[in-house]
């Protein structure tokens, strides 16, 4: 699958109202001279968001784990030193034996060297440490999935609620004309009281309606900024200005459910996890069974004087190899209780697979809703605009020939404003669906920003060049 934008020619004539090429000018805003597009985003937020960086860490802990239980079957080597100096005096209670004072020293080294040959605890340890390591590392992919979905989600919430500032700023604007259209016609007695009111009421909600929209776009900027710190943003981008969205090369659900199957980190997580907990069952029953070691050791011990009054030192050099068994016979029936805490255990971890495939089949299937309820609200969207903007055409035409009013071409404008916001945020929730089914999988890569951010339209780029980003691979 990738996500295809094509730009397809007008096929409306231009406005004549300057007003309305303003206002649409301002939603094809371009991001300022930061240049902080998706790419450069995502960067910031791999390097500074907490959850994301927490699950890279537990990826470090369970390959040291793995490392440490590879270490219990490998030869246990120590070496031991001592010296010391005596100062010993001698008073014998047997008469004709005198009494002696001396000074002298000892020393030893001793090389102690131990290898398992049958311990299958340790065995099933390191079995068990390969199963944790890639649950650790499952869960850190699904920590990136869910950091870049976010991340998209956030973004594409920040230009729907700039197109919402700009659409009831523009608003605004109108009502302001209105209310002295409807005043003057008002003191003229072209228009009643009760439309003056109307009017009024119009403006004040205009009033609210924009304050509240600046409020919005102040949050969601804040929620970017969680994830990748102070923003410098100026102005920010649009999709590419009469793109149609084709999000999927297949419209088959099932498709896609089998490729979460397969490709959900969560899932994957679980069923590592289900084989850790396995290994650990086995792990704790083997350890009602003997284990053997190889021990041996090599020692070197000298005494600078011997044990009584006239004997003479000695160097003592001994060496041993020897087979160590050792068999549990009784613990109290605590390895028992280990055995079946290692159970429910995996019990639990079974029960978590099928919670993961539920909510990987749920991810999926609302994605996949929302992508065709995006997709059928970009289509309407399109023509709500189109329509737009040829009623406005046919206003304007009506106030030149005298059969319409100035109040009536407000209006239009009005409409085409709310379309093009309406159309612009249908094309965002259209995107952020199929990224989201795309992250479902696992398959929610970098090169999909990359090719995002070539589909962010500045200001100065042509509306009607044809654009198509088939960077984001194919999935197969």
């Amino acid at each position: 699958m990738f996500l295809s934008l094509y730009a397809m020619p007008s096929d409306s004539a231009p406005s004549r109202s300057l007003f309305l090429v303003v206002a649409i000018a301002v939603l094809l805003a371009s991001p300022g001279a930061s240049g902080q597009g998706l790419v450069d985003l995502l960067d910031r937020a791999r390097t500074g968001e907490p959850a994301f960086l927490s699950a890279g860490a537990d990826v470090d802990i369970a390959r040291a784990r793995k490392d440490l239980a590879h270490a219990a079957l490998l030869p246990q080597v120590s070496v031991s030193a001592a010296a010391s100096k005596y100062d010993r005096n001698y008073h014998t209670r047997l008469p004709g034996f005198p009494d002696a004072d001396d000074r002298y020293r000892s020393a030893s080294q001793q090389l102690n060297v131990t290898q398992a040959l049958i311990r299958v605890p340790e065995l099933m340890a390191v079995r068990q440490s390969d199963h944790v390591l890639a649950q650790a590392r499952h869960q850190h992919d699904g920590a990136e999935q869910a950091l870049k979905l976010r991340l998209l989600t956030v973004w594409f919430d920040l230009l729907a609620a700039r197109d919402n500032e700009t659409f009831t700023t523009r608003q605004l604007l109108t009502l302001e004309r209105q209310w002295d259209i409807v005043l003057r016609g008002n003191a003229l007695g072209l228009y009643s009281g009760v439309q003056l009111q109307d009017a009024r009421a119009r403006l004040e909600q205009g009033r609210a309606d924009a304050a509240t929209a600046r409020a919005e776009l102040a949050v969601q900027r804040s929620q970017l900024e969680l994830l990748t710190g102070p923003l410098t943003l100026e102005r920010l981008p649009v999709l590419v200005e009469d793109a149609e969205l084709d999000g999927l090369l297949t419209d088959n659900l099932d498709h896609w459910l089998e490729l979460s199957a397969s490709g959900n980190p969560a899932l994957q997580a679980a069923l590592s996890a289900f084989e850790a907990a396995t290994a650990e069952v086995a792990k704790q029953r083997a350890g009602h069974l003997p284990t053997l070691e190889l021990v041996a050791s090599y020692s070197n011990n000298g005494q600078g004087a011997g044990g009584f009054p006239g004997q003479a030192g000695y160097d003592i050099r001994q060496g041993s190899v020897g087979l160590q068994l050792s068999m549990p016979l009784y613990t109290g029936g605590g390895q028992s209780a280990r055995v079946h805490e290692a159970v429910a255990q995996r019990e639990r971890a079974r029960h978590d697979i099928e919670l993961s495939r539920r909510q990987a089949v749920a991810e999926v299937s609302q994605a996949w809703l929302g992508w065709e309820s995006a997709r059928a609200r970009v289509a309407a969207g399109r023509q709500t605009f189109d329509a737009a903007r040829a009623a406005l055409l046919q206003a304007q035409r009506g106030l030149a020939r005298g059969v319409a009013s100035d109040f009536e071409v407000l209006q239009a404008e009005q409409q085409v404003l709310a379309a093009q916001r309406d159309y612009h945020k249908g094309r965002y929730d259209q995107v952020v669906a199929t990224m989201r089914m795309r992250a479902s999988a696992g398959l929610l890569r970098d090169v999909d920003f990359s090719a995002l951010d070539a589909l962010l339209a500045e200001q100065s780029a042509p509306t009607a060049v044809a654009v198509r980003a088939t960077a984001m691979e194919t999935v197969r």
